[in-house]
C-alpha cells in the first residue's frame, strides 16, 4: 500500500473512533434533557430563611446541570458530525495531507 491508501485508512479509521465517542456521550446528552426538566420544577416562592438557602443549592444544581448538559449534547453533534464526515471519506482532509 502506498501513502494516500494509508491515508484513506487512517481517516476511515479515526471517523470510528470518533463515532464510539459520540455514542458514549449519547447518554449524557438524553439525561440532560431529564435534568433540566426536573430542576425547573422547584417552586420560587420560597420565603422561609432555610428555605432560601435550599433554593440557592437546587439553584445552583439546575446551572451546573444545564451546563453539563449543554456540553455533553455539543461533544455529541460535533463527533457525530466529524465521524460521519471521515467515515464517508474525508476528501478535504485526505487532498490537505497528500500535498
Amino acid at each position: 500500500m502506498n501513502k494516500e491508501e494509508w491515508l484513506w485508512v487512517s481517516i476511515r479509521i479515526f471517523g470510528v473512533f470518533l463515532l464510539v465517542l459520540a455514542i458514549i456521550s449519547l447518554p449524557d446528552a438524553i439525561s440532560a434533557f431529564y435534568t433540566v426538566n426536573a430542576y425547573s420544577k422547584i417552586p420560587t416562592n420560597i420565603n422561609i430563611e432555610n428555605g432560601n438557602k435550599m433554593y440557592e443549592l437546587y439553584e445552583s444544581m439546575f446551572i451546573s446541570g444545564r451546563a453539563q448538559g449543554y456540553k455533553a449534547i455539543a461533544q455529541l453533534i460535533i463527533y457525530l458530525s466529524f465521524s460521519i464526515y471521515f467515515i464517508r471519506g474525508g476528501k478535504f482532509l485526505h487532498g490537505l495531507l497528500c500535498k
